[in-house]
């Protein structure tokens, strides 16, 4: 498998998944919290008893969710933007390696920057100790600048269309 087919895959993977959650995960939640909630209602305004803590406390928390699902199927478009950028590889002009742990376990990522100041997010999914994304990432993007460094982050975020020429220059002067 060539480096785009692999790089357009995940991204339609990524996308998919966002869609999926928005037919199912957002509404499902969304219903069932409402029944919770307005169950418990019901039930303290026919019986005057107590609601059940717990079940008002599961419904709230299923009406909170989707609110978060939401947002993360809104930060989608921009993978939809990501998969255009594939076939214009010279407006990539960052990559490198995110690694955010939760808890102790790392979440692995690949952050992409366009020329726009835009930075995309692949997940990495490691498989006997590889990951393709990188590699296919360098050959999709050949001009991108690689690696992370904070003076690079504040080159990006001065100027992304100059960035390239920002980071040839600092490299110059040393």
């Amino acid at each position: 498998m060539d480096s785009k087919t692999i790089v357009t895959e995940l991204i339609r993977k990524k996308l998919s998944a966002s869609r999926a959650s928005i037919r199912y995960w957002i509404p499902g939640t969304l219903l069932l919290g409402l029944i919770l909630c307005g169950g418990s209602y019901f039930r303290y305004t026919q019986t005057g008893m107590q609601p059940v803590g717990w079940v008002v406390g599961v419904g709230i928390a299923l009406l909170i969710i989707p609110l978060a699902l939401l947002g993360v199927a809104f930060r989608s478009r921009n993978d939809k933007q990501l998969l255009e950028l594939v076939n214009t590889p010279e407006r990539v002009v960052w990559i490198y390696q995110h690694i955010l742990r939760m808890n102790g376990v790392p979440q692995e990522s690949m952050m992409i920057g366009d020329d726009a100041g835009k930075l995309y997010q692949l997940p990495v999914k490691r498989r006997n100790g590889e990951d393709p994304l990188m590699d296919a990432l360098v050959d999709v993007f050949p001009d991108a600048v690689l690696g992370f460094s904070y003076e690079l982050k504040k080159l990006f975020g001065k100027n992304p269309q100059q960035f390239r020429q920002a980071v040839q220059q600092h490299n110059d002067r040393r």
